[in-house]
């Protein structure tokens, strides 16, 4: 048959290669209705032995996502197999968590295959070539290393990628070949998101320049899979050679190769269930060359460095520290304080009788700590400052910058960027301890009801109490 000598080989080829599946495997396989699931759901029905469950997501994105949710439920009936559908709010779960709906849908999607598939079973997702592709086009916008250019892995963890070895044109001559319905997703033509202008404009044009682009692909991200598997090699010999009951030799590590050094560091914050960054490893590199200082790094974890060691460390908050906390400013009398632990408490106080506060000497502080209450969007979120954070302070000219770079043109050392108090609401931080308010929501001669905002040092070091 044509497609045993495209598609069809390929992914059973790749499914050995990297044992993604064998006899007897039960396999909850992510469906959306599309060309590249339908061709792996009939890939899958076609080996013998493996127990499949259709598992549909619907977004709640678009118009047309009730039908596709009928037309996979009709695919799972016609095969006989079971299928399992979630209806979620993926703009509204982006919007609580500040995140975009690309990641919101990612994160949701896998959420609802990991229940699907339970402990022992394993996940089959339609990624093909051409996806992973496209993610090594988006993360070299972006920046990236090793990582980022090895693209969408085979497998990971209980995650199986049997199509990942096939280009998206196989996929659908696959479909066209074996008489294969399915849905086409309008997103998918536009460039609204990223990885459509990727997928439409960009990559086009390189197939134009270099038509066996995907094979070449295809062999650089299999050496970048290679070259880190090597990294990880060393960074797992350097650790052990490093280790001084359980910290690590401060010089050892600087005098490790950057990437070698990188990886170890990456993989000490992935088992403390840290989140990983360039800029989180920026700053864990500043405090490794002072000899000195901390940083946290995750929820509750440090990396600290002292005494000629590094290493990462649990911090349990102090009785009556509240990071992180919510305030619902619209339901408040000013003023108002809340303790914060560590000495601090936090005074919001309302601006009055503003005509009389224009003709007095305002100091220069206390003006750049009023913000307009308008301007404020949904609750505000109190915390200490994290790795990434940045703004606009009132009184810098325009632009946003780092609050890293605002904190070392100030002066303060890393150990204490740490303990600084941050306040944000839905759009992004509107306050910072020791630089004021945001320009988005400073206070303005027209404003209607406006507020500051104050840290005030505890008696002893204690804690002040909320009034």
């Amino acid at each position: 048959m044509a497609e045993q000598e495209t598609l069809y080989p390929k992914a059973l080829a790749a499914i050995q290669t990297h044992q993604m599946l064998r006899s007897g495997d039960r396999v909850a396989v992510g469906v959306s209705g599309g060309a590249d699931s339908v061709a792996l759901l009939d890939l899958l029905c076609r080996l013998e032995g493996l127990e499949i469950t259709v598992c549909h997501l619907n977004h709640g994105l678009r118009p047309e996502a009730g039908e596709e949710e009928a037309f996979v439920r009709r695919l799972a009936e016609d095969r006989g197999l079971a299928f399992v559908s979630r209806r979620v709010d993926a703009a509204a779960w982006a919007r609580d968590r500040r995140c975009t709906v690309e990641e919101a849908g990612r994160e949701l999607r896998y959420r609802f295959f990991r229940d699907c598939a339970g402990e022992d079973g394993k996940i089959a997702t339609a990624h093909t070539l051409s996806d992973s592709m496209e993610t090594v086009l988006l993360n070299l916008t972006r920046g990236t290393g090793i990582k980022g250019l090895r693209g969408i892995p085979p497998v990971r963890g209980n995650i199986v990628r049997p199509l990942i070895t096939c280009t998206r044109r196989e996929v659908e001559d696959y479909c066209r070949e074996r008489g294969l319905s399915f849905v086409t997703d309008p997103t998918n033509l536009t460039s609204q998101y990223s990885r459509g202008r990727i997928r439409n404009q960009v990559m086009p044009q390189l197939l134009e320049l270099n038509p066996g682009l995907p094979a070449a692909m295809a062999r650089l991200m299999a050496r970048m899979e290679d070259q880190l598997a090597l990294t990880r090699e060393l960074a797992a010999a350097a650790r052990k050679d490093l280790d001084r009951d359980g910290w690590l030799d401060r010089e050892g590590l600087l005098a490790l190769a950057p990437p070698v050094r990188e990886e170890l560091l990456l993989e000490m914050l992935a088992e403390n269930g840290c989140k990983q960054s360039a800029r989180l490893l920026e700053e864990m590199l500043e405090v490794l060359r002072r000899g000195k200082g901390k940083v946290q790094v995750g929820e509750g974890v440090l990396f600290l460095v002292k005494d000629g060691l590094a290493g990462l460390t649990t911090c349990r908050p102090q009785p009556g520290e509240f990071f992180p906390r919510e305030i619902d400013l619209a339901g408040l009398v000013l003023p108002v304080s809340f303790p914060l632990g560590v000495g601090k408490q936090l005074v919001i106080r309302p601006i009055t009788e503003k005509k009389r506060e224009k003709t007095e000497k305002i100091n220069k502080s206390a003006l750049n700590n009023r913000l307009d209450c308008g301007r404020i969007i949904g609750t505000i979120q109190l915390r200490t400052k994290a790795p990434g954070d940045r703004m606009a302070p009132v009184w810098r000219r325009a632009g946003s910058h780092p609050l890293k770079k605002l904190c070392q043109e100030a002066g303060i050392p890393p150990e204490e960027r740490q303990h600084l108090v941050v306040a944000e609401d839905s759009q992004g931080i509107i306050w910072a301890e020791g630089f004021g308010a945001d320009r988005r929501c400073a206070w303005r001669s027209d404003t209607a009801a406006g507020c500051v905002f104050e840290i005030r040092r505890t008696e002893d070091g204690k804690n002040g109490e909320a009034q």
